[in-house]
């Protein structure tokens, strides 16, 4: 196999393509891609054995043929190499790499592995597609993604979840402490399809790999999920389990209400982190109808206050909160304002944009 290509091309598909190899054993195939070199066109597979990618861009080609190389390593060969036209050559089990040139000392052997020794990745037929908008489902992810939980003894919670409601796509993400949930409407027509727990990391490559404008394509089956955007096609297998009945954690109502200036919020916030414990992470907000005093104390170091103005009409309450749970929200609200709303100090509290938009977070105050 032999075939030409220009490095920033190739570079960025490999960059891809690399989320999707096994990182814990190097020695195994899932941490190998397959490139297949044929009619000037080189397609690129990964596989985890349960995320895929595919990919397919045009080439030069001089020998037809099909190999897989260690992604890691060919990816850190491409970094390194001059930004030109590199000629990619597989003979006896092994790929030269080199770029083109009269004179040029630069020449790199990497090992291969026979091209039939790759797995085959899922497919799925094409009118099991649907379409919808990369920036509206973009959003959802980013204001969702956040809050999945990390305990792998709570593998369900790892996800996130994505149900049809009505007309609406909603989405949710909680890791038993905080939760996030957006329900849009898009102007594609949405077909039914089982309600499902997405592995974080596959939302967030499919975020990646996006441009955030125009159309993609989902699929989703019992078990797996598929996606084709800008000319690559992934898919990840799906958790398995049972997800919390997140619409009992939303209070129905709220007795206090309090509407804060988001920029402020956050300035206060990341001033007043500077003496916040590490261990503790928590932060305090003192609020009444004058405003809301945002404290954190450090032993070792001492404290700071900050007072941020706000619209309160509700009597003075003292609430602390774990200082990113809080802070996060706060940077995906695409509104000047937010508002706070809670019905006593130590029950879940949420936070509305301001106006409200289709996004609500919620979040457990600390104790003690």
């Amino acid at each position: 196999m032999k075939f030409t290509c220009q490095r920033d091309t190739i570079l960025k598909e490999i960059e891809y393509a690399n989320n999707f190899t096994s990182q814990r054993n190097s020695l195994t195939i899932s941490s190998n891609i397959l490139l297949e070199n044929f009619n000037n066109l080189l397609t690129i597979k990964s596989t985890d054995n349960k995320l895929g990618f595919t990919t397919s861009f045009p080439v030069a080609t001089e020998i037809p043929g099909a190999t897989t190389v260690t992604c890691d390593k060919f990816l850190a060969i491409l970094k390194n190499l001059p930004s030109s036209d590199i000629v990619f050559e597989d003979d006896n089990e092994k790929m030269a790499i080199y770029p083109i040139g009269e004179g040029t000392k630069i020449k790199f052997n990497l090992k291969t592995l026979p091209a039939d020794r790759f797995p085959e990745l899922l497919t799925i037929e094409e009118s099991s597609y649907f379409s919808l908008s990369q920036r509206d489902f973009f959003d959802m992810i980013s204001k969702t993604s956040f809050a999945v939980g990390t305990d792998e003894t709570k593998y369900f919670l790892t996800g996130v979840y994505l149900e049809k409601k009505d007309d609406k796509l909603v989405m949710v993400a909680t890791d038993g402490k905080r939760l996030s949930c957006i329900n849009k409407t898009f102007e594609q027509q949405i077909p039914d399809f089982p309600s499902c727990i997405i592995p974080v990391k596959f939302l967030n490559i499919l975020s990646i790999i996006g441009a955030g404008e125009g159309i993609f394509s989902l699929a989703i089956t019992p078990s797996s999920i598929f996606a084709s955007v800008n000319g690559h096609f992934i898919y990840s297998s799906l958790i398995i389990g049972q997800y919390p009945a997140y619409e009992r954690v939303i209070p129905p109502e709220f007795t206090y209400r309090c509407k804060v200036n988001v920029s402020e919020m956050i300035s206060a916030i990341n001033r007043v982190s500077l003496f916040v414990d590490n261990s503790s992470k928590k932060i305090y907000l003192d609020i009444n109808q004058d405003g809301i005093m945002v404290s954190g104390e450090n032993a070792e170091l001492g404290d700071a206050k900050e007072i941020v103005q706000c619209e309160y009409a509700g009597p003075e309450a003292k609430i602390s909160f774990n200082i990113n749970f809080f802070k996060t929200p706060l940077t995906k609200i695409d509104t000047d304002n937010f508002m706070l709303c809670y019905n006593t100090v130590t029950s879940a509290m949420a936070i509305f944009s301001e106006p409200e938009k289709d996004y609500i977070f919620i979040i457990m105050p600390m104790h003690g």
